[in-house]
Parts: C-alpha cells; structure tokens; sequence
C-alpha cells in the first residue's frame, strides 16, 4: 500500500480520526428537497489502497503541478489558445478545492488563493469574465467559460470561507442577467453557444447554487429564464422530450455532455424549487441511457454524441472522459436526491472502470477518447481537450460519496480502503475503519469508533453482480436475508469497536455479447471490467487468439496471487492450439501504451 504524504500523518496518527476541520459556507436558500444521502465534505473520508492511490496521484501529480500562468494565460491574454481556452482554471479550481479539501495539502492551498485571487483581477468591469475580444462575445463558449468559473469560484468559496470572489461571480452573473432574456433588447442565450444552446445553457448549475448562496432573486428569474429558451422553437426542447419520448438522442443534436452538464443544473434547481417534472425528465434520461446507451465500463456515447438504441462501437472516438465525470455527477446527485441503490451501482462501475481507465496511473495525464479496445491515448497538455481538466473533478468527486450518512445513520456504498469521520443527524460522531483489499478481494471489514454506544442504522450496498454476499456483525451471521442490488440494513445500538464484516465472493462473469458485439464475450470479476493487454502477453497479442466456450467453467479463469491480475484459456487463431491469455482491469489495461482489448473474440 501506498505510503500517505506527510502532510496527512496528522490525521492518521490517532486511533480515532480527528475532528473535521472544515466548515462550508452555508446556503442563505436552504433546499426544498432535502437530500436522502449527504454529499460528504470530502475531510469527511480519505481513501487509502488501490483508489486512494489514484486520488493522491491526481492531487500530487497533477492539480499542485498544474501552472497558474497557463491556467490564466487565456484571460491575461484574450483571446487565448482555443475557442474552449476559458474553462479550464473554473475546472481546476473546482478539483483542486475539493482535493485539498480531502488531503490538506498546504502547497496546494497556497496555489488555490493565488488562482482564484489573480483569476478575479481578470474581471472586466461590466463583469465579463470570459477570454473572447469584445467584438466576438457571445458567440460560441464565452458563456460556457463564465459556468466553469461560477462552479470553480463558488466552490473555492464554500469551503475555504473566503468570501473575496463573491463580487466577481455577482459581476458574472448580473452580465449574464442583463445580456440574456426574453425582453426587448435582451440576446437569445441559444445563440450564444454551441449545439443548439446546450452549452451556454448549462450555465443553469452554478446560477442555482449562487441564488442559494446569495438569495438573489434575479438568479432564479433566470434560471426559470433558461428553461423556457429550452423550449424556443430553435431550443433543445431537453424538458419536454425526456418528459415524452424519454430518449437522450432525441434532445437537441444528442451532444452527451453538454446534454448531462444541463440535466446536472435541472437536479440542483429541482433540489431549490420541487418541481417533480424535472426529476422525473432526470430519471427519464437516466433510465434511457443505462438500459439503452451505456457502455459496460460505465461511460456513454461516441464521436460525444448519443445515437440509436445499442449503437456502441469499441471504437470511432469512444468514452470522451467529459462525459464520463458528467455521467459520473448525475448519478451522485441522483444518489443525494433519493438514496437509491441504483445509483450506487452506477458510481462503482464508472469509478472503478471509466474513470480510473482514463487517468494514467500515476496521475499525470488522461485520456480524450477512451476506447474498449485500441491504446489509452494519455496526454498531460491543456491545449489537448477539455478533457485534461475534467478527469480530475471525477477523481476529487469520489470521497464526497463513498461513504455517507442517511437519515437514520451511516451508508457504505464503496468498499475500498477509507477511513472516515461521520456526523450523524442527530449530532452523533462516528469514526469507521473499513479494512479491505478490494476489488482484488471481496472481503471488507469495517470497524465503528463511538464516544459511546448509540442507536442507529448501518447502511451497507450490496452489489447487483454479487448473489452470495454475506454479513456479520462481531462475527455473529445476520440473520435477516439481504438482496443483491439494495442495501442491507442493520439497525441496533452500535459500541466501541463493533466490527461489521462483509464478504463478496468475487465469482467471474462472462458477458455475451449482443448488437454491435454479436459473436464476441466480455469478462468482469466483481465490479471490475477486464481487458487483454499485450502489456501481460508477451507471446500471444490481441486479435491472435479467441474464446474456446462461452462457459466461464470451460476458461480454467484464475487470479493471480498479485492481485488485479486474471488469466484464462483461450485459443490461437492460426495455430488452434491453446494459450494461456493474461488479463487486467480495464482501469490498468493499455497503462503502457500497448494494445488492450475488452471484447474478445468467441467460438465460431
């Protein structure tokens, strides 16, 4: 296991974690739909093992290496390198607090103030804050660079407590106020931006969070404002056709991340105002795209669009990592919103697939296009795509949900190596130790830390791929019967020292491919998806060999003693003679560069 930085001994020399140390700023507008799983303040969980890894390298590797100057270089220097120049500081502001939230690094904290400090003396004084000339404003993603700025700054604010930029995100939003509308001598927000007005108005999420923060009225006029150019004629009309024909590839032109960006807003405002259509325009497009448009790694879409009903190519520019964390942020506000399970599921299989698959393991770049086969394109420069400052939002996102509180107590929904300090809501402190090799091992033992001892309820996510879990508590099985896909729930009075201990038999699954993977098999051992990689084939390469049985008994599959390393049997193609084929999680696979490949080849 990795060592942790130093600046985290602190928190990890005592046997109980420390008190949480950061308070946010609160709402002024508190929500009307209170959340059924608290989004965590990411203090609240550190992660350690395999993710834990992935999330120090993002914050170590990447968000403290990452210079001001070519974060900012865009506004100090308008019109920037690329029309999308403006929203790559709003996006690192926005990981990087959440990472130094979690991890307290001082040199990242130092590097958080100086951005957010030198990006608001960019501000025009009419409140513009984007990186276009005056004469093209408004025209393709001046808009889109104000929404990152307003989540980035909001979020710095929020937990920092540093109130400095509020004026400069009032600036941003009363321009915004006065520029766009549907009165005489306001612009038509649909014009102001790419793919039929998707982009600019995907500004929606952060005006709901600064009415919040600010009780603004004008704020919410127009967010209100937003919904109806949705239904302009020459709008993306996302309301009213996830509400009828409830397909995702039949809003606007289907661009998949602009398309989430907004759907993202439409959940905070109906987290502000109730209105029941939208949630169920949300739940709509999420039912459409896992039933129908989801790849088994967890990402969706291609060429960053979606299309017709299981049209999913391994390759043709698959799995654009922005799609992926937007993916990966509906579903953890869905998961806030309703508690369901469902949710859950979603998180690990994006987390622990996609999203991993799409950083380098070390944590000094991503990938734009992640395919189910090919080699992991990685990259470290902003001037790539956007995608290089979207990655590590997703990673930065991951201690906010893994392990939370409900209503009636704690919720487990990862079951990776963490420690974490949660309040309960009756004001209750509870410490947890969750001790796992997870996913190379399918047994998770987590131990509770009280004052003293307290009635509640321990929530633990049992995984739909796993019929045979089971659970204990201080060694005694549980005797009430738990489900595959919902939650176990263990109500009693929990003590100092209880230990909880869950088993997840981590059988393997072949995946018989359907539609566009006719004739062709995927493996899976418990959340995670694998890959042949030529990386652990030396002698046998991808496209040299196929799949004997689409029996998994008949494929003699092993794990081998160093973890999140598989083999089976298969046999070559030319020589029909069989072979010993090595496999890897998609989150490793092609790590090296080399060729990987998810779905292989079957019996003819």
């Amino acid at each position: 296991m990795k060592p942790k930085p130093r600046f985290l001994l602190a928190l990890y020399g005592a046997a109980l974690p420390l008190a949480a140390a950061v308070a946010p700023v609160p709402d002024k507008i508190p929500a009307v739909i209170p959340d059924r799983q608290e989004c965590q303040i990411p203090d609240r969980v550190q992660l350690t093992g395999w993710v834990g890894a992935r999330i120090d390298a993002n914050e170590q590797n990447r968000l403290v290496k990452l210079e001001p100057a070519r974060l900012l270089e865009g506004y100090r220097k308008r019109p920037g390198r690329q029309a999308w120049d403006g929203e790559h500081v709003g996006k690192w502001l926005h990981a990087a607090t959440l990472a130094w939230v979690n991890l307290g690094d001082p040199a990242l904290r130092e590097k958080l103030d100086f951005v957010a400090a030198e990006l608001c003396k960019c501000q025009l004084a009419d409140g513009y804050l984007g990186t276009y000339l005056e004469k093209d404003r408004w025209t393709e993603w001046d808009v889109w660079a104000h929404k990152y700025n307003l989540i980035g700054l909001i979020t710095y604010m929020r937990y920092t407590g540093n109130l400095e930029p509020l004026a400069t995100c009032r600036r941003m939003a009363d321009l915004l106020c006065r520029s766009f509308g549907d009165q005489p001598g306001q612009r038509d927000i649909i014009k102001a931006g790419e793919h039929e007005g998707m982009a600019p108005t995907s500004v929606l999420e952060p005006m709901v969070l600064l009415y919040r923060l600010t009780s603004e009225p004008r704020y919410l006029d127009f967010c209100h404002y937003l919904l109806r150019a949705w239904e302009q004629p020459n709008g993306p009309h996302i309301i009213s056709t996830l509400l009828s024909a409830k397909r995702v590839d039949k809003v606007g032109n289907g661009k998949a991340y602009e398309m989430l960006s907004c759907l993202n807003g439409v959940l905070e405002l109906y987290r502000t105002t109730g209105d029941r259509q939208l949630l169920e325009a949300c739940l709509n497009a999420w039912q459409d795209i896992t039933d129908k448009r989801l790849y088994i790694t967890g990402t969706a879409s291609y060429r960053e669009f979606f299309h017709g009903d299981f049209d999913l190519p391994n390759t043709d520019k698959v799995g654009e990592t922005c799609v992926t964390v937007t993916w990966l942020q509906f579903n953890a506000q869905l998961l806030r919103l309703t508690g369901e399970t469902r949710f859950a599921e979603q998180l690990e299989r994006v987390v622990l697939n996609q999203l991993l698959g799409a950083q380098r393991p070390d944590g000094t770049a991503w990938g734009y296009y992640v395919q189910m086969e090919g080699q992991k394109p990685y990259d470290a420069f902003l001037d790539v795509s956007c995608c290089q400052s979207s990655g590590p939002r997703g990673v930065a996102l991951i201690p906010t949900f893994a392990l939370t509180t409900d209503a009636e107590g704690v919720v487990v929904n990862f079951f990776v190596a963490a420690k974490a300090k949660l309040a309960l809501c009756d004001g209750c402190q509870v410490a947890l130790e969750l001790d796992s090799r997870y996913p190379a091992d399918g047994l998770v033992r987590l131990k509770l830390h009280l004052a003293a001892p307290h009635e509640f309820t321990f929530r633990v996510r049992i995984p739909a791929w796993c019929p045979d879990a089971t659970l204990a508590v201080n060694d005694q099985p549980v005797a009430d019967p738990i489900r595959a896909g919902d939650y176990a729930r263990l109500r009693r009075t929990w003590r100092e020292g209880d230990v909880v201990t869950l088993n997840l038999p981590l059988a393997p699954r072949l995946i018989v491919g359907e539609h566009t993977n006719y004739g062709k098999v995927a493996l899976a051992c418990g959340p995670l998806i694998l890959a042949a990689d030529d990386r652990l084939n030396p002698s046998v390469k991808v496209g040299q060999f196929r799949l004997p049985s689409t029996d998994i008994r008949q494929l003699a599959f092993q794990q081998e003693p160093a973890g999140l390393v598989y083999s089976i049997q298969a046999v070559g193609i030319d020589s029909g003679e069989g072979v010993t084929v090595r496999l890897a999680p998609f989150a490793e696979a092609g790590c090296t560069r080399m060729t990987y490949q998810v779905w292989l080849p079957g019996p003819p």
